[in-house]
């Protein structure tokens, strides 16, 4: 088979498996693209010869640098103790304590090469993990220290591996060396990666200084940086390419958040999308190659007469037992280090065992194992390679297969979103502990609601000084939405009454702040007796409104247009000026609306029990605290061309965001069994219809 079309059925094993998942929503992907992987292998007879360094730089480099791309920036930083530990210490722990153990376990392994088997299932595979967290509820922690871990471990367990071969290969040891080797490898790795991502993003946006914001640049660009990074740390000086493309990451997030304006949102947003589906493909592709190169990396131990076959399974059973021990016992000590530091959580065994569930091993220690050469430096066979590169694999399928029948069951219950969501403020429904599935399903309005909430999240994590009032302009805009949402749902609903009595309630109060405001400004004669009259007829509206028992929102249709017409009208027959008196409608709005916001704060901060009601309260006090905020930012707006270009670009940018999170909560919420297809479907036509009108440039409203 050519090579164009081995990577068309790769692409399409992948598509399969994507395909199957969606129907068997409860087992990870992961495992079923290593089943089409198999069966491309045994059945159709694929044979594919893996070598290490072309897949590190194709594969492996390109997910690092995403991972350490979108890794929180926070969560690393607050947890480089731990993340650091479990890479560096865990790793050189595993080796050493794990090949010994190794070695008494399966005594035809010599020493040498019972520490190079410990060092290349020593690194943790998120990939398979994330997939499996999908389904059941982990801790945040153990979920961020694994994907942290994930972005050095690679890097240390190989050069472990390396050394320990290259000590069987010579027949010799020597620990000096090996730790310099460790050390040159790793700070050259990061100086690397450092400087070259560096210099990459800074020759990108300099370009686009110069005018050329084109989308195919832009992109091609970014999708370089990991294959130039790695080429340029393995080849011309010998460090760890792994480290540095994890370097390259982190530098050229940071420096692509500090220049953001330069590029425009469809460069980025095209970007972003043309990422996730290379990252969707090359994970996919690495657990097929594994499902292809196993039959072959088993082959010799199952046809060979030295071993017997129950002995090998069960000499894989041990490895395993040894390695997932090991980092369970690491995370337990680590739990009572942190409590005798700071005596805060107490240890929990059940939470070092769901850590050492978590350590999966996937395609990357497939990959290493296979390039132990078949010869040593005196011409002898290397001792045990068929063994080692049969034990590697059990312990991949091993800790795949363990991990998605035991996590679900350590955890005792399904997740609601997936670790890298972001929590709701208020639950949507009242069942949150129930086990029966269908009593865990949301209809169609419950589930809009949710994405919605999702998209708000999203929009807060985005907020910074400069597009902080369009941000507060398009939260109102979902809020509002959540609103008519629960109306629909509001008469099998308490809640939804107990939401517009506390929002009426909430109105009431911020609207006589307001009025309270309005007055003293008149008193210290800040605005004129006509601005007072304008505003004080506004708030008598929204007032009448409220005692009308209507739910107070924005006017609409010809109803602004009409109140800006009499107070035109109302301005140019009172001979004032109309810059005067737009400065102090300005100046009104501010401060009835900073009046009305420590109304709302002083209220909600009362409201300090955890109970349904006092939650539901501090929400909409919120709700409305983010329309007050709007009206200070917009009237604090510089309505200029410029401005509005400039705004319509923030507007797009974030809107799409925010469709985008809630696409993937849709997602989510199919795979938890949470909604069924056809909501999903749904679901998903709202949001692309959102998106095309965000795209063709017309309001929300």
């Amino acid at each position: 088979m050519g090579i164009i079309e081995l990577i068309i059925v790769l692409v399409i094993g992948v598509t399969v498996s994507n395909i199957i998942s969606h129907f068997i929503p409860f087992i990870p992907i992961s495992l079923f693209q290593i089943l089409i992987g198999l069966a491309l292998a045994l059945v159709a007879g694929v044979d594919i010869k893996v070598d290490s360094h072309w897949f590190m730089l194709l594969f492996v480099a390109p997910l690092l640098f995403n991972d350490a791309w979108r890794f929180p920036k926070r969560e690393l930083w607050e947890l480089r103790g731990p993340i650091l530990g479990n890479a560096i210490l865990l790793v050189l722990i595993t080796t050493l304590v794990g090949g010994f153990l190794i070695h008494i376990v399966v005594p035809q392994l010599p020493i040498p090469v019972a520490l190079a088997l410990a060092a290349v299932i020593s690194p943790t595979d998120p990939v398979a993990v994330q997939a499996i967290a999908k389904r059941v509820k982990l801790p945040e922690n153990v979920m961020h220290v694994v994907t942290g871990e994930s972005l050095v471990n690679d890097a240390t367990g190989l050069v472990s591996f390396n050394t320990a071969v290259k000590a069987t290969v010579v027949g010799s040891f020597m620990i000096g060396d090996a730790l310099i080797n460790f050390a040159w490898m790793t700070i050259a790795g990061v100086i690397v990666g450092g400087l070259v991502g560096a210099l990459i993003v800074w020759v990108r946006d300099s370009i686009a200084r110069f005018g050329l914001n084109d989308i195919v640049f832009y992109t091609v660009i970014t999708l370089l940086i990991p294959f130039i990074v790695y080429w340029d740390a393995e080849v011309p000086i010998h460090s760890s390419g792994l480290i540095a493309v994890v370097t390259a990451g982190i530098v050229a997030k940071l420096l692509n958040d500090r220049h953001q304006g330069l590029q425009s949102p469809e460069a980025s947003i095209m970007s972003v999308h043309i990422w996730e589906v290379w990252v969707y493909l090359l994970n996919g592709l690495i657990f097929v190659l594994l499902g292809i190169i196993l039959p072959s990396a088993t082959h010799n131990i199952f046809e060979s007469n030295q071993i017997h076959n129950f002995t090998a399974i069960y000499y894989g059973f041990m490895v395993w037992l040894i390695i997932f021990s090991l980092r369970s016992l690491w995370a337990y000590g680590i739990q009572w280090g942190h409590y005798w530091r700071h005596h805060s959580a107490i240890p929990s065994f059940r939470t070092a065992i769901i850590s050492g569930l978590t350590g999966v091993r996937g395609a990357v220690t497939m990959a290493a194992v296979l390039t132990i050469p078949t010869v040593t430096a005196s011409g002898q066979v290397f001792p045990g390679r068929d063994l080692v590169i049969f034990l590697a694999a059990m312990v991949v399928i091993l800790s795949l297969l363990v991990a998605s029948i035991m996590l679900p069951i350590v955890t005792k219950q399904k997740t609601r979103h997936d670790f890298t969501q972001p929590e709701m403020d208020v639950e949507i429904d009242s069942d949150d502990d129930s086990t029966d599935k269908k009593s865990e399903q949301l209809d169609e309005v419950q589930a809009r609601i949710w994405i919605v909430r999702i998209g708000i999240q999203q929009l807060r994590d985005l907020q910074n000084d400069e597009n902080r009032r369009i941000i507060f302009e398009l939260v109102t805009r979902r809020q509002k939405t959540i609103r008519q949402l629960r109306q629909e749902i509001g008469d099998d609903s308490n809640q939804y009454d107990l939401i517009s009595e506390q929002e009426q309630e909430l109105l009431d109060s911020a609207v006589q702040a307001e009025r309270d405001a309005l007055q003293q400004l008149l008193v210290s004669e800040q605005i004129s007796p006509m601005t007072y009259s304008i505003q004080a007829r506004h708030l008598d509206q929204v007032a009448d409104s409220l005692e009308s028992h209507h739910r107070y929102r924005a006017q609409r249709g010809l109803k602004p247009l009409l109140h800006k017409a009499r107070v035109a009208i109302h301005v140019w027959l009172s001979g004032q000026s109309s810059d005067k008196v737009r400065e102090e409608s300005d100046l009104v709005v501010r401060e009835m609306s900073k009046a009305a916001i420590k109304c709302l704060s002083d209220l909600a901060s009362e409201q300090v029990g955890d109970t349904v009601s006092q939650r539901i309260y501090r929400q909409s006090a919120y709700n409305l605290i983010v329309v007050y905020r709007y009206q200070i930012e917009q009237a604090k707006h510089s309505d200029s061309i410029s401005q509005r270009d400039l705004d319509d670009r923030w507007r797009l940018e974030l809107e799409l965001k925010a469709l985008n999170a809630e696409r993937d909560m849709t997602q989510q919420l199919y795979e938890q069994g949470r909604i069924n297809r056809q909501t999903s479907i749904n679901l998903r036509q709202f949001i692309n219809y959102a998106e095309t009108k965000a795209l063709v440039g017309r309001n929300e409203e």
